[in-house]
């Protein structure tokens, strides 16, 4: 089997009536990532197959939503379809019309631009290792087929009964690895999941902080009279801010380090079950 994981492709849908996407798109070591804009009139241009990580990012006012929801929703269930946003300075009011535990996330105006790139650096990310995951598991059912192929032809060449029931069993022991493989991959991919859905959770608090960090650095710059200590106010702010981003940061680091590790292992797993087979 390749080990090498095939490059992706990935496009943010960024849905508006003409406003700027917050950030410039920037480069992913294994996916390439494109934004297309789309007029919120021209919806019918959105190709779900042109790529295999969609993410949507709708900038609109309440009034816009209830326009384009019903359209939006069926992409909820779609597999292709990884995160929706929607960012709003109507977020309150959206957010208390959509559905919870769904795929939609409510994005209070203005985003802090590091926020936004990393719930969306993630969202790839955790993306990618699913994509993965997948085409080793389809390689192992392929697998299956083969070796199910090399049993009739053992049952002609083999009259004796004994050799044919050794070949039998051997077959169906690197089967029964093989599946229990599959099982494998499939927790590590269930893990990957529940941690994303996690990680989403905990970056949608730390923007809600972060905004009220914002709101407290501006109130007191104005309030203060002495220039001098508002300045020390906003870097001590600034200061907290970059902790805790470096603290996430490198949580999500070593979460990805170790799925990229279980995945290698799967691999190197199967690889050591052929040679022991012959094959």
């Amino acid at each position: 089997m390749n080990n090498t994981m095939s490059q992706k492709n990935a496009i943010i849908w960024h849905l508006t009536s003409g406003k700027e996407f917050p950030i410039q798109i920037w480069k992913h070591p294994r996916v390439n990532i494109e934004l297309s804009k789309v007029p919120l009139d021209g919806l019918g241009a959105i190709d779900l197959l042109k790529a295999d990580i969609h993410i949507f990012f709708l900038s609109v006012n309440l009034e816009e939503w209830n326009r384009i929801r019903e359209f939006i929703r069926k992409f909820e269930l779609h597999p292709y379809a990884s995160l929706i946003m929607v960012y709003s300075d109507d977020a309150e009011k959206i957010n208390g019309i959509v559905p919870e535990n769904g795929k939609i996330e409510v994005l209070e105006h203005p985003v802090h631009p590091r926020n936004l790139r990393l719930i969306l650096d993630r969202t790839i990310q955790s993306e990618f290792y699913k994509l993965a995951a997948n085409e080793i598991g389809n390689s192992c059912l392929t697998n299956i087929g083969f070796f199910e192929g090399v049993f009739e032809l053992a049952q002609k060449e083999y009259k004796d009964a004994a050799k044919a029931n050794e070949a039998l069993q051997a077959i169906l022991e690197f089967e029964s690895k093989v599946k229990k493989n599959n099982e494998e991959i499939n927790k590590a991919l269930e893990r990957v999941n529940e941690l994303k859905n996690r990680e989403l959770l905990a970056l949608h608090e730390r923007l809600k902080v972060s905004e009220i960090l914002d709101s407290m650095k501006t109130q007191e710059l104005k309030d203060a009279l002495d220039f001098k200590k508002a300045t020390e106010q906003a870097l001590s702010y600034s200061h907290i801010e970059e902790i805790q981003l470096d603290r996430i940061l490198e949580a999500q680091d070593r979460l990805f380090a170790y799925t990229e590790k279980e995945i290698r292992d799967l691999i190197e797993e199967n690889r050591n079950l052929k040679k022991r087979l012959g094959i």
